[in-house]
């Protein structure tokens, strides 16, 4: 018998007083919190893209792909997504909030004592394990179908798991001079990606060599200066051709690119596509 559909879209789940889960896809570099709170803990399991979690003042985590991390939300501090993506399940726990009977609770899962275990030393950030990526699996291919009950049972099997990692495993980190300035760069070239900016005119800019300027891209990016930047260029190409009866070439001059013949050269690069070609199949 097939399964009837339940109404439990991807997005945010209210499970309890105070505690939330996610099913979070992001495409900016920049993300609001999705909830508020005074002190607000995260638990981030990373399916793809890259969050960077302030560590203190010095320092970044970067939580990536297979990854987990845990931390505590600065209030109205958005969220860093270096390289504009994300995807993963996030719980989110206001453990002011988290009455003393709640299903974590009544499992054995004590929030004070969670959060002293993994923020003790600052952000936990380590690779997750196969029993995670297995748990993470099965409920994103099932989210649509999800009850509250079941989205429960997630929450704790993933922190039973996350429990269970060794507690000496670190992801990259990188210095918090590096990811603010990438970080900048960003906010500025994503404002008007029709205004072309070289590596060398943003690195003179902040007062670094060319080749400094591109290692720190490289480290909080995951990826260069250039094919970051580009990839960005034609992605928002192809958002423009889906989503607009604009000319080709004012899409191609909108993203930074004079000549259509050298746009419609990276668009193919990218996409295997022409943009018409890419544009009629989209319709």
């Amino acid at each position: 018998m097939e399964r009837q559909q339940k109404a439990a879209p991807q997005g945010l789940h209210a499970l309890a007083g105070g505690i939330w889960l996610s099913f979070t896809r992001l495409d900016s570099h920049l993300a609001p919190l999705p909830v508020q709170a005074a002190r607000l803990l995260v638990f981030d399991f990373c399916r793809a893209g890259r969050r960077a979690i302030p560590d203190g003042p010095e320092e970044y985590a970067i939580v990536t792909e297979a990854h987990a991390a845990v931390s505590f939300a600065a209030p109205d501090e958005p969220f860093y997504l270096p390289g504009g993506q994300y995807e993963g399940l996030q719980l989110f726990i206001d453990p002011d909030a988290v009455q003393a009977d709640s299903f974590l609770t009544v499992m054995g899962l004590e929030i004070g004592g969670i959060a002293d275990y993994f923020c003790r030393d600052g952000v936990h950030c380590c690779p997750v394990s196969k029993a995670i990526t297995d748990i993470l699996d099965e409920q994103w291919s099932d989210a649509e179908y999800a009850t509250p009950g079941e989205l429960r049972y997630t929450a704790v099997r993933l922190l039973y798991e996350l429990l269970r990692l060794p507690d000496d495993a670190e992801a990259a980190r990188c210095p918090a001079r590096q990811v603010e300035l990438v970080r900048e760069t960003e906010t500025l070239v994503l404002r008007d990606l029709s205004v072309r900016h070289t590596a060398k005119a943003l690195a003179d800019g902040f007062g670094l060599s060319e080749s400094g300027f591109k290692l720190y891209c490289q480290n909080v990016l995951g990826e260069g200066y250039l094919a970051y930047f580009r990839r960005r260029r034609l992605e928002k190409a192809a958002e423009l051709l889906r989503t607009t009866t604009l000319r080709v070439q004012d899409i191609a001059a909108g993203v930074g690119y004079e000549s259509q013949g050298k746009f419609a050269k990276a668009f193919y690069d990218q996409f295997r596509l022409m943009p018409m070609e890419y544009r009629r199949l989209a319709k």
